[in-house]
């Protein structure tokens, strides 16, 4: 099976990358604190990254994923969080340099924001993202802080940026929903303004992160009746081995009513280094018997773990994954 971990991060959240001090001191504690919580009692992958200390060295990144675990591509994913810090609490630039560090297995992921940066420069840096640094995808974290958020079916805000996708062959754009960081509003995090725009733009592809935890049935809804909406599963992985019946429960859910081809995997690396746990949680996972006579939810067999390991973001992304493991000639043995 082919791995592709759609979600790697060079996040800096240093105290020199505060722009605002409350917000970004609230997220670098708490990243650090849910990494912690993600390992309480031993059961989770030891070894989290101390965030303050600075964004991930790339040689060290690219061993651990491609060394030291069966990975064998993977996106370097831009954070847009401007308000808090910043350059972005993933940095565009920092997310680059990361993928030009191994630009055969790892593809960059851009990130701009309309309502702190302006919708023209947001345009503008969206364009040169694409152009210039061979963004395949664009994030967006749409909201900034309590009194700050916009929305992706806004027409005169959010529109533009949709449009500007399709023409520069942009095929998937990616949300954080859910799970605000700091003191955003939970509600501006929800992931109901993704239906309208995914209605209006049948050609881009909608990718929700974190199945907008804790909106989590109405993203599995969203993505049962939208063919171009995905659910991208980081912290999904990183809360299995502290809460495995919930996740199981999550899971089966999803398969059910939006069905195999719509879940997406995703480590949230760096902050959990040790991603072959991950891999090797997926390759075996099965669901418990139990599950599926009591609720309904299907087995987990070969293709359904095949397609969430990285056919569905590829097809998500308009890349032909075999053909380019092919040519970068990688051995994808069956797990």
């Amino acid at each position: 099976m082919i791995v592709f971990d759609c979600v790697v991060h060079a996040l800096d959240v240093r105290d020199a990358a505060i722009r605002d001090r409350v917000d970004g001191k609230a997220i670098q504690s708490g990243l650090g604190d849910f990494a912690r919580f993600t390992e309480a009692d031993g059961r989770g992958p030891r070894g989290n990254v101390h965030v303050a200390d600075g964004p991930p060295d790339t040689q060290w990144a690219n061993e651990k994923l491609f060394g030291e675990s069966d990975t064998d591509i993977a996106m370097v994913q831009t954070v847009p969080l401007f308000h808090a810090f910043k350059d972005g609490m993933g940095p565009a630039q920092l997310a680059y340099e990361m993928a030009q560090s191994n630009p055969d297995r790892l593809l960059f992921c851009g990130g701009v924001d309309p309502l702190f940066q302006g919708l023209p420069a947001a345009l503008e840096e969206m364009e040169r993202q694409v152009q210039e640094w061979g963004a395949t995808s664009i994030k967006f974290y749409s909201a900034q802080s309590i009194d700050m958020a916009w929305f992706a079916d806004d027409e005169k805000l959010a529109y533009p940026l949709w449009e500007k996708a399709i023409e520069l062959g942009i095929k998937l754009v990616q949300f954080h929903k859910g799970l605000p960081l700091a003191h955003e509003r939970v509600e501006d995090l929800r992931p109901n303004d993704i239906q309208k725009a995914a209605f209006d733009f049948p050609d881009l592809n909608f990718g929700i992160h974190h199945m907008g935890d804790p909106y989590i049935d109405e993203c599995i809804n969203i993505a049962s009746r939208f063919d171009n909406v995905y659910l991208i599963l980081p912290l999904w992985f990183n809360q299995y081995f502290l809460q495995p019946r919930e996740m199981q429960h999550r899971l089966g859910k999803a398969l059910l009513f939006a069905g195999p081809d719509k879940l997406c995997y995703g480590t949230d690396a760096f902050l959990w280094p040790n991603v072959q746990a991950y891999i090797d949680l997926w390759a075996e996972l099965e669901m418990p018997e139990e599950l599926q006579e009591g609720y309904g939810y299907p087995a987990l067999d070969r293709e359904t773990k095949e397609k969430v390991f990285g056919l569905n973001f590829a097809r998500a992304l308009g890349l032909d994954l075999h053909a380019k493991v092919e040519r970068l000639g990688l051995n994808a043995p069956a797990k």
